[in-house]
């Protein structure tokens, strides 16, 4: 039923209704009405909200509520990775609804920086490791820095 694929699309994404309702702009009541299947499917109109709300593709609910057949399977055409120190600098953010100043951004730059140092640490000793590998392998096979052989 389209209120329990509505309930799950929500619960993936790790909306809670509320923050749903604040996204869209439709009601937090309605939703939850929705959800539990005390109303029927929503209007073109509200799906087109509740797709901004839940940053999720309208063709995808449109599907869902019966409005349109799948002609083909929707698959989401591959997408190169988001550079998120960027994304951060670069766009108006929100957050519970409260726009963030560039020093909450800077903040939480310095967070994620914080939280991946580990990672860019050991990924830094590996191609460190693997220069030295590469370097002692030139050397094995008798070839000097300029090029030629001993």
């Amino acid at each position: 039923m389209f209120y329990d694929k509505l309930r799950q699309m929500r619960k993936r994404k790790g909306f809670t209704i509320r923050e749903v309702a604040d996204r869209s702009g439709v009601s937090p009541s309605y939703i939850s009405q929705i959800e539990n299947g005390q109303r029927g499917i929503p209007s073109p109109e509200i799906l087109l909200k509740l797709s901004a709300g839940l940053n999720t593709s309208y063709a995808v609910l449109m599907q869902e509520a019966g409005y349109l057949q799948p002609e083909t399977e929707l698959v989401p055409p591959p997408q190169a990775p988001v550079n998120l120190r960027r994304f951060i600098r670069e766009n108006e953010l929100e957050f519970d609804g409260i726009l963030l100043s560039p020093e909450d951004k800077e903040w939480i730059e310095r967070i994620l920086s914080a939280l991946f140092w580990k990672e860019k640490r050991a990924r830094a000793e590996q191609e460190q490791a693997a220069s030295a590998d590469a370097g002692k392998h030139v050397q094995d096979r008798g070839v000097v820095p300029d090029g030629t052989s001993e």
